[in-house]
């Protein structure tokens, strides 16, 4: 499989624009993702994929909040030109962004350079600011020098911050304010953040080794998925203990392998069902495609993650555009 080229999405801002948003299901939380690109998502829980979208757009600057109850793995893309911080205002258990190991209170910096991996495994809160680069000023080569950095929302300010500002700028429901307004909220983002910068030293990630191939498997199977992939192949295949693989897992995602490979071939089987013709596929046909063998415990795990039998999947008339595209993951057998 060809990877495909990443072009980020243009930044396009509205002053005054917001939106507020609670959202069930993959086509509705797509809808409203102002500048920003997610695919690829993996639900890894039930209801994982409702919540709660909050945009607002500055003069400069985009505010974005999103509040889920965790349980969902994608692929995020900011906007061109941009660089972006985030603070995890809340987070029940596990949050891992990109190559970070992330906890409440953390703000990360990254940039447009590639689309970036957020897995959780519990209800969190995360607010974003992406800001445009050239109209970053004094802070452009603080937030540079942070970038795929931690520091942290000393006091919770920025967060504070962020909320009184949406508060302020959507009470009743519209946005009406001059552009002066516009720009000392984005004075105020900018000063706080500079203070912390200038505070604190970003630190780098910090994971075991066994974490790093912990990661290096995500990153691995998120694309690339074939039925012979277990827990004893993927440690052999990255010299690894079983047991080892097994903590770190646990340790960054909150889910043991086994489980998190058996949700990733869920979602993959959902996937294909949903756009197959019950005419010309089976159920069985495409489960055993991609790894399960045994169809009365398949549509056990299938109906608690789904809410719904596979067979009623595959007889639903489904229209929308797939949460796990062809460029996502494919068969290894289908690669050689």
């Amino acid at each position: 499989m060809q990877t495909k080229k990443h072009i980020p999405p243009p930044l396009i801002l509205n002053e005054g624009y917001f939106v507020d948003h609670y959202y069930d299901g993959h086509e509705e939380m797509h809808s409203h993702t102002e500048n920003w690109d997610l695919h690829c998502t993996y639900q890894l829980l039930p209801n994982a994929l409702k919540g709660h979208h909050q945009i607002l757009q500055l003069h400069s600057m985009q505010l974005s909040c999103v509040q889920r109850p965790g349980g969902m793995m994608d692929n995020s893309s900011s906007a061109k030109d941009c660089l972006t911080f985030a603070v995890l205002e809340e987070s029940t258990d596990k949050a891992c962004f990109d190559h970070m190991k992330i906890q409440a209170g953390d703000i990360v910096f990254f940039d447009d350079s590639r689309p970036l991996n957020f897995l959780t495994n519990d209800a969190f809160k995360l607010c974003a600011v992406t800001m445009q680069k050239e109209k970053m000023g004094t802070l452009l080569p603080k937030v540079s020098q942070a970038l795929y950095h931690t520091i942290k929302d000393t006091d919770d300010v920025m967060s504070k911050a962020l909320n009184t500002i949406w508060e302020e700028f959507t009470e009743q429901g519209e946005c009406k304010k001059d552009k002066e307004t516009f720009r000392d909220a984005e004075e105020k983002i900018n000063s706080i953040l500079m203070k912390l910068l200038e505070e604190q030293t970003p630190t780098p990630p910090k994971l075991t080794k066994g974490e790093e191939k912990a990661l290096d498997i995500r990153d691995q199977v998120y694309h690339h998925m074939d039925r012979k992939i277990n827990i004893e192949s993927l440690s052999k295949q990255h010299h690894i203990s079983e047991r080892t693989l097994q903590n770190s897992f646990k340790s960054l995602f909150g889910f043991t392998p086994n489980y998190f490979l058996r949700q990733l071939k869920l979602n993959l089987v959902h996937n294909e069902l949903k756009k197959s013709d019950p005419a010309q596929s089976t159920v069985s046909r495409i489960a055993q495609k991609w790894g399960f063998t045994h169809m009365g415990r398949f549509s056990s795990f299938y109906t608690e993650l789904f809410g719904e039998n596979p067979s009623k999947t595959l007889k639903r008339d489904y229209q929308g555009n797939p949460a796990i595209a062809k460029s996502c993951a494919s068969r290894q057998e289908e690669m050689d």
